[in-house]
């Protein structure tokens, strides 16, 4: 079984959660929606009706693993366009002037943003067609059909490929001579399965799929035995995560997957049969993917 792995570095990253308005909350890793926004990018889809995106959808899955080393408040002012701000703030529809200064149009909205710094993540991509998964390796190393800046989460949030963090010297002088496409690699999975305990030393953060509302979301090939018996044993907040969208009247109507949230600690210990999962062994991480679904209707 191939998989592509992606290892990230952002040093700062939004991923809002979207129901929050007044101070815009982030989750501490992206959701599985805005790892399909990257894929489409890097594979140059601008539309739905692409026959890339024929091809990514069916087959699809994730595990996303992250970790950041500080969360940072920003105080911004946000603007918008609506024509009652906007006479509000400048009294007229034509006015655009302020003081002697002339200003965009629209009235402003002072917001606080939620931002992690340091970001370090680790993506997994799965896909039915192993030809197909060796293209989106291609558009990884070799952007040359994407469609905007590269970046995860707002537009400002940039990424980098690798792990800075494991190629800091002694002396702790800045990196140099760092290699991005280390972080971009296919991995061949073995299909042995290892007894999970501990905790996972790099990354904090994953989504783990409910076995009972979300069980069309689980690769049946990759849980374990005795998973539902896991998810419920394993501590964590529960979150409706979006996936692919569909077009609707002119409005995204998203697929949500029910997940759990994992925040760090401890696995969950096991008296009886053990909880077994397939890892990649490099990083001796414990693969949980999500089988992404096109919505239907």
């Amino acid at each position: 079984m191939k998989v592509l792995k992606l290892k990230i570095f952002q040093p700062t990253a939004h991923y809002r959660i979207p129901f929050t308005f007044a101070r815009r909350h982030t989750y501490p890793i992206p959701p599985y929606s805005t790892i399909i926004g990257l894929l489409c990018n890097f594979l140059g889809i601008e539309n739905q009706e692409d026959e890339k995106f024929e091809q990514l959808k069916n087959g699809l899955a994730l595990a996303i693993y992250g970790r950041y080393e500080y969360l940072n408040r920003e105080y911004v002012w946000l603007r918008t366009l609506n024509k009652d701000s906007h006479n509000e703030r400048f009294r007229y529809p034509e006015n655009r002037i302020i003081d002697q200064i002339p200003e965009h149009p629209g009235g402003q909205i002072p917001t606080r943003i939620d931002v992690l710094e340091n970001v370090y993540l680790l993506i997994y991509i799965k896909h039915e067609n192993e030809k197909f998964l060796e293209d989106i390796e291609k558009s990884f190393k070799n952007p040359e059909g994407r469609k905007y800046p590269i970046h995860l989460g707002r537009a400002e949030d940039l990424i980098m490929f690798g792990d800075p963090s494991s190629q800091k010297k002694e002396n702790k002088e800045e990196v140099k001579d760092f290699v991005m496409l280390e972080g971009i690699e296919i991995i061949e999975l073995k299909e042995e399965r290892k007894p999970i305990y501990g905790k996972l030393k790099n990354y904090n953060f994953f989504w783990l799929v409910d076995p009972e509302r979300g069980e069309k979301y689980l690769d049946q090939s990759l849980k374990c035995e005795n998973y539902k018996e896991f998810f419920e044993k394993t501590q964590g907040s529960y979150h409706l995560i979006t996936s692919f969208y569909k077009i609707i009247e002119e409005i995204r109507v998203f697929e949500y997957i029910p997940v759990k949230l994992f925040e760090g600690g401890s696995f969950p210990l096991y008296f009886g049969k053990p909880f077994e999962f397939i890892f990649d062994e490099k990083e001796n991480i414990p693969l949980f993917f999500a089988k992404m679904i096109y919505p239907e209707g």
